[in-house]
Order: structure tokens, then C-alpha cells, then sequence
């Protein structure tokens, strides 16, 4: 898995950039359930604010999923700006935290790996169905589809409701 490393000791108040490839690589280690391949670029701007630290998160790019309609890959827009604040207790475990937003990590904690957030706001990012536009999908696949769907609709039901059906008929004869 990749890692997105930035140091949490010696950040200056006027904030560090950290800036990163998130490619085919950086997504070794998660499942490829939902992005199949990724070509994008993420700006880290970490700003230490007292007992807390501010990050800025941009991410750029496009990700390969697949469609939903024919399966086939699709290239989606990954447009990303969030704002993360880590925080840091004696006890993190114990901390009760109903903010996404914020990171809670064991005090003297020297350092931070963003791969699974980067890579959790990149799925949170794209669109719930994943669509080609109307017309760009694949015609041999939905045409696969069109005939599964026919064949299906003219098949008789196997429910387990099918045998009420019968025996209702039978009782009305």
C-alpha cells in the first residue's frame, strides 16, 4: 500500500506544502471494488494551529471505475478540496469523534500517513451511479443486456408464490 507521509513535528505557522502522485500504485493495498485505476495529483497544505494541526487537501485528477450501465470502464473527474484538522489526546481510543473531518492521534505522535483518507474522500467523491453519458456506452454489452432482459421477462416465474398462484386457480375451478 502507498503511503502519503507528511510530518507532524516542525510544521510552521504559515503552513507546508506536500505534494504527491496518486497513480495505478497508490492504490496497491485497497480494494479495487470501487476505482479501478486512478491518474491524479494531491496538494497537502499542513498549518500547525496551536494544539492542533490544519490540513488542507486538494486532489485532482480522474479515476477509473466501471459503468454501471455496461460494465465497461469509465474515466470520472475527481475533484477534491477538504479541510481536516488533526487533533491529539493521551487517549485517542477513548475520544468520541462524530466529526469526519477530524483526525484524532495519540499525542507525540511524529508523523501521518493520509493514504486511507485520501483514498476514502476520492470513493466519497464520485457520483453514486456511474454512468457513461446517454449513448457512450458499450452497444454490444447493453445489447447482452437488452437480450438477458427479454429472455427473463418471457420465463416463467419460480417464486415461492408461484404454487399459491396454482392452487388458487384450481380452487376457483
Amino acid at each position: 500500500m502507498s503511503e502519503i507521509i507528511i510530518p507532524l513535528h516542525g510544521l510552521t505557522r504559515g503552513g507546508q506544502e506536500f505534494d504527491f502522485v496518486l497513480g495505478d500504485d497508490f492504490l496497491e493495498g485497497f480494494s479495487r471494488d470501487v476505482i479501478q485505476g486512478l491518474d491524479a495529483r494531491t496538494r497537502l497544505v499542513a498549518e500547525q494551529k496551536g494544539g492542533w494541526i490544519e490540513i488542507h487537501c486538494t486532489v485532482t485528477g480522474q479515476a477509473k471505475v466501471e459503468c454501471d450501465r455496461c460494465l465497461e470502464d469509465l474515466l470520472m473527474p475527481v475533484d477534491i478540496n477538504q479541510e481536516l484538522t488533526v487533533r491529539f489526546d493521551a487517549e485517542p481510543e477513548d475520544v468520541v469523534n462524530e466529526d469526519d473531518n477530524v483526525i484524532i492521534l495519540r499525542e507525540g505522535t511524529a508523523e501521518m500517513d493520509l493514504a486511507q483518507t485520501l483514498y476514502d474522500l476520492i470513493c466519497v467523491s464520485l457520483p453514486m451511479q456511474k454512468v457513461h453519458p446517454e449513448g457512450k456506452c458499450d452497444p454490444a454489452a447493453l445489447s447482452r443486456l437488452s437480450n438477458e432482459a427479454d429472455a427473463q421477462k418471457d420465463a416463467p416465474a419460480n417464486t415461492p408464490f408461484s404454487g399459491l398462484k396454482e392452487l388458487l386457480k384450481q380452487k376457483k375451478n
